[in-house]
């Protein structure tokens, strides 16, 4: 298990409504939501970096300010 978040980690995340989602955090080259690849630059990106298992966090979204919390964080394979 990583300890915290980095590029090429694959994170799951519980947002404010109850849902949890995973996703692998990737360079903006790579990045495909509809693949489960985040920007690293996309304000959700820059704001898990650095991240650790059970920290909540708020980032500003679009929609507006957003909270969640890591649930588990998953080393890159490469």
């Amino acid at each position: 298990m990583a300890e915290i978040v980095f590029t090429g980690s694959t994170v799951t995340l519980l947002r404010e409504d109850g849902r949890s989602f995973a996703f692998a955090l990737v360079p903006p080259m790579e990045a495909n939501i509809n693949q489960g690849k985040l920007s690293v630059g996309a304000p959700l990106g820059k704001a898990l970096l650095g991240r650790r298992k059970g920290e909540e966090f708020s980032f500003d979204a679009p929609g507006g300010p957003v909270h969640m919390k890591v649930l588990d964080i998953q080393p890159g394979s490469g």
